[in-house]
């Protein structure tokens, strides 16, 4: 149970470097091959949103495996940052601007949302006890 909290955050920099690379190095971002959106109108400016959104996965990546290699004492911290970014876009995908397709990701970032607030309560309740 120690380990959890830097376990799940390796597996999170893996996930976001792969995704990042995806969307900011794919021909087409993953727009049309992954989620199946509809490039025929608009294209540029989808796949350049998609680059955008690439580029500060793998920057959140290269973060978090700079907290797990140097930071240790910041899991907690890289933790809480990637709950809450994880959870504004959970919401976006179910409540604000949907897609208009499905989106390959939708269940599984819902469920790398609870992963994350479980892993996320283990590392504060562990940053209290060191702090008592």
């Amino acid at each position: 149970m120690r380990r959890l909290p830097s376990i799940v955050l390796a597996f999170i920099a893996l996930i976001n470097l792969v995704r990042g690379s995806i969307h900011a190095f794919a021909p087409d971002g993953g727009a049309h091959s992954i989620a199946g959106l509809d490039l025929s109108s608009n294209a540029q400016t989808i796949l350049n949103l998609f680059a955008a959104l690439g580029l500060q996965q793998i920057v959140l990546g290269l973060f978090e495996i700079y907290i797990l290699l140097r930071r240790r004492d910041l899991v907690w911290l890289a933790l809480a940052l990637q709950t809450a970014q994880t959870a504004v876009g959970v919401a976006n995908l179910y409540l604000w601007r949907t897609m208009p397709v499905h989106v390959p990701g939708e269940k599984f970032n819902a469920a790398l949302l609870v992963v994350l607030v479980a892993a996320l309560g283990v590392a504060l309740m562990q940053r209290r006890a060191m702090q008592n």
